[in-house]
């Protein structure tokens, strides 16, 4: 006979209990903060054309170039 079992991830059973909360639109969305790599600031983005709405534009991070994605649109 078979069963369902869940099975738990190690990074899932080592919940700290605190959240990183943000707003998208009029949304509200909390991340283990165990999970969240950093939090970045706003940044100027240099326009892609012809991207498609979701594409916000690129920026540099760190030297490397990294496509923003608008999260409203997505």
């Amino acid at each position: 006979m078979a069963t369902d079992t869940a099975i738990v991830k190690p990074e899932a059973a080592q919940n700290s209990g605190q959240l990183s909360t943000f707003f998208v639109a009029d949304l509200f969305f909390g991340v283990d903060v165990l999970r969240v790599q950093e939090v970045l600031r706003f940044q100027q983005m240099t326009h892609v054309p012809r991207a498609p709405d979701v594409i916000e534009g690129l920026i540099n991070l760190r030297g490397q170039i990294v496509t923003a994605i608008d999260l409203r649109r997505r």
